[in-house]
């Protein structure tokens, strides 16, 4: 069934709906929750809540097409509010998920891109939520500047000024050699 139809269910009051959009989001959303909390208690607690949300005030959504943005508008305030009302600090323990051992990918090179994971995902963690929100929104959810500033409600320049410093940013606490024949965005890329 489609998204758009889904969401009209759901307005309607159809909990077979809002269970359907669930398991379409949960994973999205519990993803992005994780890289912008830091710890897997948290991001399941922002998940949680946002789905509450947004079963509590679909109601005031306008367009049925603007379901995702609005849902990540939701995932992003409410984070935004649990990492500001908690104020510690995040560990890096429980990085991302693993690939598969049967990849091809000889256990030393799994071993050095592992590394290289740690390394920049506390780099990621180092930034301030706001310019953190923006390189897992951009980088991990491959969503576009447009949708990106959607949701967080600011323009375009914004989000691209955000970007831009915490790419800054990154680079200096990578400590990146200039030059080594790889263009600067394929290494962001390989390493977010």
């Amino acid at each position: 069934m489609e998204k758009t139809e889904l969401v009209r269910q759901l307005k309607a009051g159809d909990k077979a709906a809002f269970d359907a959009l669930y398991e379409k989001y949960k994973n999205i959303l519990l993803r992005m929750a994780y890289l912008v909390s830091g710890q897997m208690d948290d991001a399941e607690d922002i998940v949680q809540e946002t789905f509450v949300k947004c079963y509590l005030h679909i109601g005031e959504l306008k367009k049925e097409e603007g379901f995702q943005p609005w849902l990540f508008q939701i995932l992003y305030r409410t984070a935004y509010r649990q990492i500001k009302k908690r104020k510690r600090e995040i560990p890096d323990e429980d990085v991302g998920m693993r690939t598969d051992a049967t990849d091809g990918i000889t256990s030393l090179d799994r071993i050095i891109r592992t590394e290289e994971e740690q390394m920049v995902y506390s780099a990621v963690q180092a930034l301030d939520f706001k310019h953190r929100a923006v390189v897992v929104m951009f980088y991990y959810n491959e969503m576009s500047m447009r949708e990106i500033a959607k949701v967080l409600g600011c323009t375009e320049g914004t989000v691209k000024s955000r970007l831009f410093t915490a790419r800054k940013k990154l680079r200096k606490s990578l400590a990146w050699k200039e030059g080594g024949g790889e263009d600067e965005k394929k290494r962001e890329l390989y390493l977010l």
